[in-house]
């Protein structure tokens, strides 16, 4: 009972505290609309005071000034004096003294009118032949911007036109009046620069508007809004999209009135706008809403405290409850407060991360760019025997190689970065097979493999699905299954896998392809099978193999679970390993899949086509080099800047139609260098394409908003740099014919050289104990200086040695001299 009455006492004033608070809330909240509303009232009746007496002195100003310029150029001895300085000759007595005269008198006028900053006087050719300024004397006027008006009627107004001064970079006005001979034709012009210092003192004048009180003129100036006439502590900030608010577009719209709005700074203000007619001016005067309604809220804020202390006394009984409360809640705010730090850290591992991934991108890709280009580059040379030719081959497939490894690697963390996406495309499944199996054949017969592919006749020709991700994870399966099998070989095999009710459709709108990869190799142990998907983790067989990342697996597994399937193992210790996967894919039309694009190499230029002008723009000298040669090779006109301000130079006084810009280069970079060529109007018809070894795909994002029209990732492929040029500057090109460069190819062809040990017999024994030296410390460089001695007869047996050393196989080298220098 008595735990029951002390649950119902704590009800109770819990009810009541509740209750009171939200009565002394309700309260406090009537009476806080209720003076706001009334000091808004006020304040616009203040600020609408402050607005007209503004307004009126602006007109009377303006006026002043209309009628004191019109006086001064009515008076006879001006009058006098233009015609002779008009009409007369400089060498004329008569024309130096009216000249001098009118000099001292418009001097004079200035100083006892400071409103009128500047007069001048122009003849018929807008020539200036006599200016208070006289460095300006001799100048042309433009008279673009001027207010014109040859005499003053009673109570009569004009409109002066705002202009931005190309002397002061400020709000000005010029007035002008014609000056004109007996029959009216005009002779000549005199002009008066204002100086508008009073009409921001008039501005400024804060009488009444409390400490953040401003007003403020606002003009069209160039096609935007700007000010006229401002407060001090507004001139530090700039506007270069115009200034705007409610209240400005108000009343440059013509109408005027009041209300509460966010100004130009995007402050909450109370303000009144008045659209000037006369002036062609937009008058606000404002102040902002935290000081005009402060009264109001600090009459709510003592109500509030009044009506807290009257339930002062209700606390200290629910006090333990608060008391609990309170601790219940900082311990789950110092949970989520932990909680936060641990996101914030992970957000800047994953940053510093991504960070470390850009420069090690372009760090790697970078020489990589320079080897495939120049191997590229080299192959164009119709002078190379086959034997060079083949080395070069060899260059890039090791190239090719290293590429591959560091894309793994990149791979890899994109993915545990959550930076993989899937990128549906329709392609032929079947070219996409008959590719694979011609590209891995040769490593396979290599090694005295069978390579064995096989599709059942339901498996769609066409689908819809990720190609380069399907293709990376077969490369990877077929490459694991040769690389680590002795003998026997390796299958793929490829069958549709259909539910039921799926079979029953005609076509089907969507299918299962089961992918299965067999090889006769060693097997994995057991104990190897739970870590075999985890990155950087390789099994006995490949610490053995001294080959990969131990990527492979992780990647391929991450890929095909982004595809919506999951790689399953089977292994055989000693008898072979199954890797299997399905993936669900949309057969697609044949109309849908787009044609292969066979590369024709470009030997040149086609006739009758413009001059083509390229800058290239790349800090490394060896990358520049590259694409200087490729580029000029064809018949480009070519230069070349190592920074993107040298680059930036040599575009404003060259005018290259295109320019490939690396984005990542000191003194400035490609994407300020971009900026600044795109900001002139010329800019915008030079074509910008942008080079970056950057992974990743968002760089794309990042170069395109810079200005640049197009983006190629390095190592630079020459067709992508012909098909790009040919895209954008519609370049015609010159193409090799591919039948016939084929043909000295084929007759070329021999039967395989066949190297063993036996082989090396015809060299001095001393010669193969130093060779096998020289592979034993993986010394390259001695093991080619060593080839370069072995006669030209047995040019064969150097030349299979020297693909040894170039496909990374000195162990095949080291086998074949062990028994000749034991």
């Amino acid at each position: 009972m008595k735990s029951w009455n002390q649950h119902l006492t704590a009800k109770v004033a819990s009810s009541f505290l509740v209750l009171s608070l939200v009565a002394v809330g309700v309260v406090g909240s009537v009476a806080f609309f209720s003076a706001r509303e009334a000091l808004k009232q006020a304040a616009f009746n203040r600020l609408s005071v402050a607005a007209t007496l503004k307004e009126e002195e602006i007109g009377r100003w303006f006026e002043d000034q209309q009628r004191d310029f019109l006086l001064v150029t009515q008076h006879p001895e001006l009058q006098r004096n233009i015609k002779i300085l008009l009409s007369g000759k400089i060498t004329d007595p008569n024309y130096l003294a009216a000249d001098k005269i009118l000099s001292n008198y418009l001097i004079s006028v200035t100083q006892t009118k400071p409103a009128l900053r500047e007069i001048f006087i122009l003849d018929r050719s807008n020539q200036i032949v006599l200016s208070t300024d006289k460095q300006r004397k001799g100048n042309y006027e433009i008279l673009a911007n001027v207010s014109y008006f040859e005499r003053v009627e009673l109570k009569d107004t004009f409109a002066p036109i705002f202009y931005v001064s190309p002397v002061t970079g400020k709000p000005s006005v010029t007035l002008a009046t014609p000056l004109r001979d007996a029959a009216g034709v005009r002779q000549g012009i005199v002009l008066a620069h204002l100086n508008l210092d009073r009409i921001d003192r008039i501005v400024r004048e804060r009488t009444g508007l409390g400490n953040s009180g401003e007003t403020y003129l606002v003009g069209s100036l160039v096609s935007k809004n700007a000010f006229i006439s401002k407060a001090e502590k507004t001139e530090a900030r700039e506007f270069p999209e115009g200034i705007s608010s409610q209240g400005i577009d108000a009343a440059m719209s013509g109408v005027s009135g009041s209300g509460l709005y966010r100004n130009y700074a995007k402050l909450p203000v109370i303000g009144v706008y008045r659209w000037l007619n006369e002036q062609d001016l937009a008058l606000l005067v404002e102040m902002q809403q935290e000081e005009a309604f402060a009264p109001a809220r600090q009459l709510a804020g003592t109500i509030v405290l009044v009506g807290l202390a009257s339930v002062g006394c209700l606390s200290i009984g629910v006090y333990w409850l608060t008391r609990q409360l309170k601790i219940s809640r900082e311990q789950l705010e110092n949970y989520s407060h932990k909680l936060e730090q641990k996101a914030q850290e992970a957000e800047a591992a994953n940053l510093a991360k991504s960070e470390f991934l850009a420069n090690m991108s372009h760090e790697l890709r970078t020489p990589l760019n320079a080897i495939l280009g120049f191997t590229q580059l080299m192959s164009r040379d119709r002078s190379l025997s086959a034997a060079q030719l083949e080395n070069l081959d060899t260059i890039n497939r090791s190239g090719e190689h290293l590429l591959t490894l560091i894309n793994d690697v990149l791979s890899m963390a994109k993915i545990e970065a959550g930076r993989t996406i899937l990128n549906e495309n329709s392609f032929d499944l079947y070219e996409l097979l008959d590719s694979l199996e011609e590209m891995l054949r040769l490593k396979a017969e290599a090694k005295g493999l069978q390579l064995i592919f096989e599709r059942t006749p339901e498996v769609p020709q066409c689908v819809r699905a990720d190609e380069s991700k399907l293709r990376q994870v077969l490369i990877n399966l077929l490459g694991n299954a040769i690389k680590f099998t002795q003998a026997g070989g390796a299958i793929l095999r490829v069958r549709t896998k259909q539910d039921k009710q799926e079979v029953s459709q005609s076509p089907p709108t969507t299918c299962t392809l089961h992918f299965e990869v067999e090889d006769t190799g060693p097997g994995i142990a057991a104990s190897e099978l739970e870590r075999l998907f985890k990155p950087f983790v390789q099994t006995e067989a490949g610490r053995k193999s001294h080959e990969g990342t131990g990527l492979g697996l992780t990647i391929s597994q991450q890929f095909v679970r982004l595809m919506g399937g999951e790689i399953a193992v089977s292994t055989t210790l000693g008898h072979g390993t199954i890797f299997s996967f399905e993936i669900p894919v949309s057969p697609a039309a044949v109309v849908e899949v787009p044609p292969r694009q066979h590369y024709r190499r470009v030997i040149g230029l086609a006739p009758d086509q413009p001059k083509y002008r390229i800058l290239v723009v790349e800090d490394k000298w060896e990358n520049r080099q590259l694409l200087v040669k490729m580029l000029e090779s064809v018949g480009f006109e070519v230069r070349e800047a190592e920074n993107g301000e040298e680059g930036v130079a040599i575009w404003e006084s060259w005018q290259p139609q295109l320019i490939w810009m690396d984005m990542r280069m000191p003194v400035m970079d490609g994407y300020e260098a971009t900026r600044q060529i795109k900001a002139h109007l010329k800019g915008h018809a030079t074509i910008i394409i942008a080079l970056t070894a950057s992974a990743f795909d968002e760089e794309r994002a990042v170069v395109l908003s810079a200005g640049c029209n197009d983006f190629v990732r390095k190592p630079l492929r020459e067709e992508v740099i012909w098909e790009k040029m040919m895209q954008y500057l519609g370049v015609r090109y010159i193409y090799e014919d591919t039948q016939q460069a084929a043909i000295p190819s084929q007759l070329e062809e021999k039967e395989p050289y066949a190297l063993t040990a036996q082989s090396l017999r015809v060299m001095p024994s001393e010669w193969v104990a130093q060779l096998h030296q020289a592979a034993l410390r993986t010394d390259e460089k001695l093991i080619f200086d060593l080839l370069e001695q072995i006669p030209q007869d047995y040019a064969p047996m150097a030349t299979a040695l020297a693909d040894l050393v170039n496909n990374f196989r000195i162990d095949k080298i080291i086998d074949l001299t062990q028994l000749d220098s034991a």
